[in-house]
């Protein structure tokens, strides 16, 4: 089997990954529409921190199809998550300050898919 050459963060919309996560269907090949930006390299590996996450128990979420694994969470959980993995505000680049207003303009009472994707 080949190494991933691309690994890619980003948030979805739950609706096809929520039943899933539940355990009402069964994981569907592919991965979630995005509606975010991507998350932007880190001297952290986002991607390992999300799937490492998801498989601590400290996400919920799962691997849905062979190089994907999703996350059902809040805003808040992905603001919290840039910050653990970026570092504060002060200064983020042009794609972090993109990622981070995206973020604050989400609903807040709603959950979103965060997708840890390689291909």
């Amino acid at each position: 089997m080949e190494a991933a050459r691309y690994r890619d963060v980003y948030i979805a919309g739950p609706d096809l990954v929520a039943p899933v996560l539940r355990g009402v269907v069964p994981p569907v090949d592919g991965a979630p529409y995005r509606i975010s930006p991507f998350f932007p390299p880190s001297a952290r590996d986002v991607f390992a921190e999300v799937v490492e996450r998801i498989r601590a128990g400290a996400l919920t979420g799962r691997q849905t199809a062979n190089a994907c694994w999703c996350a059902l969470v809040s805003p808040p959980e992905i603001a919290c998550l840039i910050d653990e993995v970026y570092g504060s505000a002060a200064d983020d680049s042009p794609r972090l300050s993109a990622l981070r207003r995206f973020v604050a303009a989400l609903p807040g009472d709603c959950q979103f898919s965060l997708v840890a994707l390689a291909f």
